[in-house]
């Protein structure tokens, strides 16, 4: 028997809309530019840019740019990435030799971070034939995850996006017939979501800080 997966039947937006107020619950400085059919919301955050799009079709994606490269801490980078794969918060022992050996860039210190934690990790690199040039980053996942198990990437200006596909995901844990409308519900990718930013951005800010500690 065929299960095919969807997120509930919502309107345009729900998902967004309930990404966006529990991420203000919980104390984050959360906008949606563009029209109310949008699926983009801007975390205000000091000293980056940070993003977070939320699909109706139970996709994500978070982005983490500090405004300058100089300012990327490729030891935060390996641990905002941790949180983000494998739900283990706060700072990580370090394990990787990047910092030890000479003429390793950015993204190659992150990942040898990650793969001596247990991450999968692996190069990829981008041609422009037009400009005869290429772009490279690392992509981190999670060992054995499937499709659902989400992604990391890392470029050397210090930028970083994680991407899941929370619709895989539901379809991977379906064991029973209706189980997977139940994964897949709106609330339940939002909570999903939710969890993993919040997660993310408790590295990146002061403890206590937030909107509630400005009221």
């Amino acid at each position: 028997m065929t299960t095919t997966c969807t997120v509930g039947r919502t309107a345009p937006g729900e998902l967004r809309r309930l990404v966006a107020g529990a991420l203000a619950e919980a104390g984050l400085d959360v906008s949606a530019p563009g029209d109310e059919e949008g699926c983009r919301l801007d975390i205000a955050l000091p000293g980056a840019r940070c993003t977070l799009a939320v699909g109706e079709d139970g996709s994500a994606e978070w982005e983490y740019w500090p405004w300058s490269a100089d300012d990327a801490d490729p030891d935060l980078t390996a641990d905002l990435a941790t949180a983000l794969l494998t739900g283990r918060s706060g700072p990580q022992p370090r394990l990787g030799s990047g910092h030890q050996r000479e003429n390793v860039t950015f993204k190659g210190i992150v990942g040898l971070e990650l793969k001596a934690r247990g991450l999968d990790v692996e190069l990829a690199v981008y041609t422009d034939e037009t400009a005869f040039d290429t772009f490279a980053e690392i992509i981190a996942t999670v060992p054995a995850s499937g499709d659902g198990g989400g992604q990391v990437c890392v470029a050397d200006d210090g930028g970083l996006t994680w991407s899941c596909d929370y619709l895989a995901e539901a379809a991977a844990l379906v064991s029973a017939p209706g189980l997977c409308g139940q994964a897949a519900d709106p609330a339940h990718v939002a909570s999903s979501v939710v969890e993993a930013v919040t997660r993310a951005v408790s590295l990146l800010r002061p403890a206590g800080a937030g909107r509630a500690a400005h009221g």
